[in-house]
């Protein structure tokens, strides 16, 4: 079992899944399942009008397009510290055709970027997998402007997949992989912790919410691809995860799915923060 602690954090697109092309393909789905619900959240704090904003831990590039597609007068920077994922991520948004966008190779926690730049900060399941989050929060705090806005989303694994019927070995899973996470300096829970990271971080009137995301409006078809294989079948390479319980999930949701009535959820936490100067 690997315990070694990855000072940049618990995310590594080369060890976290047995596969980088089936990772980029999850991250996608990851941010076209909750697209809809999120966009309406970020509508409500004012981001539809923003001018300049940067996401930090922008990954492949998905939700820099879907920002500029949705917000045609804005900006647009990305932040990665993966130079794998910053190619990615120019290449995918350069056969896009847009303008309007530059992605970085940067820290989170030491950006190098100026001063009170930006009307908002998004930072996506990111802060999750970094061993001081607060770090990462007062650098936010410093480039986003006067008045200007953070929104954090992130994962708390207690509240991660539900189904109904209920598939056996679930929680097994979510526990495997928080210790996993946990080992890696991570914390697959700190969806709870949001609004006070971003209250110890300068932010103020802050905000939380939930996102979610259901079978009965969406389809199954992109939590199948938002979850996937690969994690679980890495965790058990690792040792977090046994053989008897992979074997007991994978039967458990092949029977959730075929059920007439079955529904899959998962939810998000979003934390909204704003700089008061």
């Amino acid at each position: 079992m690997n315990n070694t602690m990855n000072p940049s954090g618990s995310y590594r697109i080369t060890s976290i899944n047995n596969n980088v092309e089936m990772e980029i393909n999850r991250l996608k789905a990851q941010v076209d399942l909750f697209w809809p619900s999120e966009w309406q959240h970020y509508q409500a704090h004012g981001l539809a009008g923003a001018g300049n904003i940067i996401e930090l831990g922008s990954g492949p590039g998905f939700l820099l397009e879907k920002l500029l597609t949705h917000i045609p007068q804005a900006n647009v920077t990305g932040l990665e510290i993966d130079p794998l994922l910053v190619n990615y991520a120019m290449d995918y948004l350069k056969k896009k055709n847009y303008g309007r966008w530059q992605v970085y190779e940067g820290n989170i926690t030491q950006t190098g970027l100026t001063d009170h730049t930006y009307d908002f900060a998004i930072t996506r399941l990111v802060l999750e997998h970094l061993t001081d989050p607060i770090e990462a929060v007062r650098e936010i705090y410093r480039i986003v402007k006067p008045g200007g806005k953070v929104i954090v989303v992130d994962n708390d694994f207690e509240m991660h997949i539900m189904t109904y019927p209920s598939v056996p070995g679930l929680r097994e899973l979510y526990d495997a992989y928080c210790e996993a996470r946990f080992a890696e300096g991570g914390n697959p829970k700190i969806g709870r912790e949001l609004p006070r990271i971003l209250k110890e971080g300068g932010f103020s009137n802050v905000q939380f919410e939930l996102i979610s995301a259901h079978s009965t409006i969406l389809g199954d078809e992109m939590f199948f691809q938002s979850e996937g294989v690969g994690i679980p079948y890495k965790l058990k390479q690792d040792g977090y995860l046994s053989s008897k319980d992979l074997g007991k999930i994978s039967v458990g949701w092949r029977k959730m799915v075929q059920d007439e009535q079955h529904a899959i959820v998962r939810q998000l936490c979003l934390a909204v923060g704003e700089k008061v100067e």
